[in-house]
């Protein structure tokens, strides 16, 4: 086979990381690809905390990763992607930093002493999921013709709907007649985990047979440790009433289970103050669920209205870092509430907008994204 582009990808494998993800999705589909040959460089983990576990991903993607060869000193790529900040030149071709920059500017750790982009080498381009991330490079001085914004994608063979698949985790985690809202995340600060909360306390008012199911990340985020804080927050009452409607799962699952959760719910909820992409809103879509998001954020750009109910919200100034104020956005709480309690209240209206939403999933496949990945790369 003759490869006409050389691409090193440098990140994590084989860990639930977002960024693990994104690289190995990548990879798995330039495997299907003639024109670029992939060599994968892992870099250390950021937390000794964090050991890496198979099953995450479909037992094939895995094969798949498993195969792809590392550098070796002979091997000169025409394009780097790595996911990490390092800014330093690469060796060969030109490098592409991936960074999700959440709150519209570039903290210290990730630009590690350097005034603007003038300080950083031309052959440095930077790669983010959205152009609300993309905003951060601008403020930071990188031209547009340096900024490279690639959407995340949905693998379709695992995150689709599948009406069997439903019936049989509901039947498993024993929701079969309930209206489900569900969240996938960190339960970290940026995701609302707080204003959902208190939102889902509201619409158990009118809706006292709904239930929230949450996914956390527990050896990554100590999710766990978050969720209890916020819930400590709540009144007694609220919390009474929504910790007896919760259902939390902090372990690591499958790539399938994840699938079959989501296929699982009535209803995704993501009411966050601030992210570089979220991939589970598509995630959801795909597996033909209605959303209920943030507006004004990146959820926007992969998104339409008619399934994706956006809460009303405020830009906010957020401090990241001693000194750094970012830029976020403020859900109007009493409109989330106004929205759960409508979903929960038009469950035969919610199933088409579903269906709808899967539809326009499609169009985030991550075969189209590494096609575009591809593009930028090497364009």
């Amino acid at each position: 086979m003759t490869h006409s582009k050389k691409l090193l990808m440098q990140g994590w494998r084989f860990i639930h990381h977002s960024y693990a993800l994104v690289a190995q999705a990548h990879c798995v589909a330039l495997s299907r690809r003639r024109d670029v040959e992939v060599r994968f460089e892992a870099l250390p983990y950021r937390w000794r905390s964090w050991t890496p576990s198979r099953e995450i991903l479909d037992a094939d993607d895995e094969s798949i990763l498993d195969a792809i060869a590392g550098p070796d000193p002979t091997f000169a790529p025409d394009a780097t992607v790595r996911f990490e900040c390092d800014f330093s030149a690469p060796p060969s071709g030109r490098k592409f930093v991936f960074h999700t920059p959440e709150f519209g500017v570039l903290r210290p750790v990730v630009t590690r002493g350097l005034g603007s982009a003038a300080d950083v080498p031309d052959s440095v381009h930077v790669l983010t999921p959205s152009r609300w991330a993309a905003m951060a490079y601008q403020r930071f001085g990188f031209g547009e013709e340096r900024i490279h914004v690639v959407p995340h994608g949905v693998e379709p063979r695992l995150f689709h709907p599948d009406e069997a698949a439903r019936v049989a985790m509901r039947q498993a985690l024993g929701i079969q007649d309930r209206f489900v809202f569900l969240h996938i995340g960190g339960m970290t600060g940026n995701k609302g985990i707080d204003v959902l909360l208190r939102g889902f306390a509201r619409t158990l008012e009118t809706a006292p047979d709904a239930t929230l199911v949450l996914k956390g990340f527990d050896d990554l985020y100590a999710s766990d440790g978050l969720l209890r804080h916020a819930l400590d927050a709540l009144p007694a009452s609220d919390r009474a009433a929504v910790t007896d409607r919760m259902l939390y799962f902090g372990d690591r699952r499958p790539a399938r289970w994840m699938a079959d959760l989501l296929r699982a719910a009535d209803c995704y909820v993501a009411p966050y103050l601030a992210e570089g992409f979220n991939l589970p809103v598509l995630e959801a879509a795909a597996c033909g669920l209605p959303l209920i998001c943030t507006g004004g954020g990146p959820t926007d750009e992969f998104t339409d209205p008619e399934f994706a109910w956006r809460i009303r919200s405020r830009r906010v100034g957020v401090r990241v870092y001693a000194g750094q104020v970012g830029e976020g956005l403020q859900p109007d709480q009493e409109h989330l509430n106004e929205l759960m309690r409508r979903a929960a209240g038009e469950r035969d209206r919610l199933r088409p907008l579903g269906a709808k939403a899967a539809r326009y999933a499609g169009r985030f496949t991550w075969d189209r994204m590494t096609e575009r990945l591809v593009g930028e790369l090497f364009g």
